[in-house]
């Protein structure tokens, strides 16, 4: 199953999102190009945590809901 439910890549994306968005406002006012740093990467680093989500949400539900049909080879045979 693996570490969190296979959604350990989005949970820590997730908290770095976090923890930029909680840093943004302490340092906006340390230095102006700062401000331009976390206007880029706090909402990247939300829309990959998003973009993760997604990924897994269609990687659980292809794994448990697709109907899987038997694979035969050219001469007839199922495949392994």
């Amino acid at each position: 199953m693996g570490y969190l439910r296979n959604h350990l890549a989005t949970v820590v994306t997730g908290v770095f999102a976090a923890i930029l968005t909680g840093l943004w406002p302490i340092f906006v006012d340390f230095a102006p190009v700062l401000h331009f740093v976390f206007l880029m990467a706090v909402p990247i680093t939300w829309f990959l945590t998003l973009m993760c989500w997604l990924a897994q949400k269609s990687n659980d539900y292809m794994k448990h809901h697709h109907n899987q049909r038997p694979v035969y080879t050219s001469n007839g045979k199922l495949a392994s």
